[in-house]
């Protein structure tokens, strides 16, 4: 790679989206020696053993960006992303918020728009308890803004409305709930899950379960792989068709939200060759992984996600979204133990000059734009429909959604994957001066390290020069001060030991500090800052000064 395609794609991402308060740092001599070195040879530094004991001795921005596009010079072919963030999501670049959020509904430059102050939410939303799987599923009343937002969720779910249900509910958590409380354990008497951490949502739907007597069962994982243990994973699915017993609920995540570790859909496809119904968590999965082609082979009997308004906002407003298939919707027919679990939401837009919609369920067919022109205005395009009453209505826009189709599952997966093998590369330079004999790394990374197919989260722990771990909630709480998206979780199910001989493995529950890079919105500065953030603790009197800040905010309790 020459030194003038390096300038250009430099100030391609350089001018203007990615900004950064580092590129006016002066150099010492061994970083500029580091940067030409880069540029000359076309060779990372990632991949040198080169290693870097203090924060200061880091690579600056600018040629850290150099490294990447070395080592991955795919992801020059996302800009597309960096010029929409640049004029569409120019918050991002003060947020604490752009790691691990979900799928933003609208953009922020939308948002600006339409609300009239930064406290303003685009949508209410109204809550309303059901009593029975017939009332949720029940769409009576819908307004023409529930089903154009419900329609338009399908759809970006790479779903079929023909085939399925979408319930709103108030958030992931209580999406689980619903399903607990209706799915039929009388006679699906079986629950099996598949989290290597601990997962509130999933917690809940556990609790419920056991409340209807049933004894949940969880996948085993690997250490220090933290993949499914698949031989133990097959025998309990396979178990209850070799018994002849009654089948149950597999809930399954495509990915770990913590570890990044990627499972098979062949996991969905033998649930149900066994008689399981099938639940799909969709919340560890990137913006347009919904169009891969396994979905669309192994067609899950529920799915939940959730979304968010808008990306970067401080107090994030957003709901959850239930799909059942309707060929499996009778199984939601027990009783529920705590009814309140039972709420569903209803949204409408709460901007005060909105155009008014009908309440009417009327057929909606935008007529040909080469033949009519359409406004556009503060978020709304309007557009001439066809109808009972034959009147104009307004058509909101889903910038966000609209954004993430635009960029495509290529793009965004590209996108992620080079941010993420380059932070795992970079978390790994970091080492403690030579205080031993032996290395003494800064970090420790769990779960798969450089595999392609592994997702978008990392999780490790940092240790300081005498090999003591860091509390990662007092990491979280330091890169929360700093903006950055750090946040402590718990690993669990993890059996160490013998394989075959359970009795003489032992099942390891672990903290962790956790970030996940898979908003489509995330930028090399992004993943810049984290590294420099944890690069801090290189220095022991940092971590030695916060010990005896918390002690003493402790102690003034």
């Amino acid at each position: 790679m020459n030194s003038q395609f390096i300038q250009e794609a430099s100030e391609t991402c350089f001018n203007g989206c990615c900004s950064s308060p580092f590129t006016s740092h002066s150099m010492s001599e061994k970083q500029e020696e580091l940067e030409f070195s880069v540029i000359t040879t076309g060779t990372s530094f990632l991949t040198r053993e080169t290693k870097f004991t203090s924060q200061e001795s880091l690579p600056r921005l600018r040629t850290s960006f150099y490294d990447l596009i070395t080592a991955f010079p795919d992801y020059l072919q996302t800009n597309q992303a960096d010029h929409l963030r640049s004029t569409d999501y120019e918050n991002l670049s003060s947020s604490s918020h752009v790691f691990g959020q979900q799928q933003p509904l609208f953009s922020y430059s939308q948002f600006q728009e339409i609300s009239e102050s930064e406290s303003d939410s685009l949508f209410t939303l109204s809550y309303k308890q059901v009593s029975s799987g017939k009332e949720l599923l029940s769409f009576e009343g819908e307004s023409w803004f529930q089903s154009r937002m419900r329609k338009r969720i399908t759809s970006f779910m790479n779903l079929e409305e023909s085939e399925y249900h979408m319930i709103l509910t108030q958030d992931r958590s209580s999406a689980f709930k619903i399903v607990a409380e209706l799915y039929s354990f009388k006679t699906n008497p079986n629950l099996l899950t598949v989290y290597n951490y601990e997962d509130e949502a999933v917690e809940e739907m556990i609790k419920i379960s056991e409340k209807k007597g049933i004894k949940p069962e969880s996948a085993e994982f690997s250490w220090p792989s933290t993949e499914i243990r698949s031989e133990k994973l097959k025998r309990r699915i396979t178990r209850s068709k070799r018994r002849g017993s009654k089948r149950g609920l597999f809930v399954f995540p495509l990915q770990s939200l913590v570890t990044g570790a990627s499972y098979s859909y062949s996991w969905m496809s033998l649930a149900h060759e066994n008689d399981w119904h099938v639940l799909l968590d969709t919340s560890a999965l990137g913006s347009k992984d919904m169009e891969t082609l396994g979905l669309s082979l192994f067609q899950p009997d529920f799915l939940i996600c959730s979304f968010t308004e808008v990306l970067g906002q401080d107090d994030p407003s957003g709901f959850g979204c239930l799909f059942v298939k309707k060929s499996s919707s009778p199984v939601l027919s027990e009783e529920p133990t705590n009814p309140s679990n039972l709420t569903v939401v209803k949204a409408e837009p709460s901007w005060k000059w909105k155009t008014e919609y009908p309440e009417q369920n009327d057929e909606i067919t935008p007529v040909d734009h080469e033949d009519h022109k359409a406004a556009s205005t503060s978020g709304f395009e309007i557009v001439e429909i066809e109808s009972s009453s034959e009147q104009d209505k307004a058509m909101i826009e889903f910038r966000g959604l609209d954004h993430a189709d635009s960029l495509g599952l290529i793009l965004i997966s590209r996108r992620s994957k080079s941010l993420t093998l380059w932070l795992l590369r970079a978390l790994r330079t970091l080492q403690h001066p030579g205080y031993h004999q032996t290395e003494m790394p800064l970090v420790k990374i769990y779960g798969p390290k450089t595999k392609p197919s592994r997702g978008p989260s990392i999780s490790f722990n940092i240790f300081d020069w005498q090999g003591e771990k860091v509390d990662p909630l007092m990491v979280e709480r330091l890169a929360e001060r700093e903006k950055i998206g750090l946040r402590c979780a718990y690993l669990h199910k993890i059996r160490i030991g013998n394989k075959r001989r359970s009795e003489e493995a032992m099942s390891l529950r672990l903290s962790v500090v956790n970030v996940r890079l898979g908003g489509f919105m995330t930028n090399f500065e992004d993943v810049f800052k984290v590294w420099e953030f944890v690069s801090r603790f290189l220095d022991a009197d940092f971590v030695e000064k916060e010990k005896w800040r918390k002690k003493a905010l402790e102690k003034n309790k």
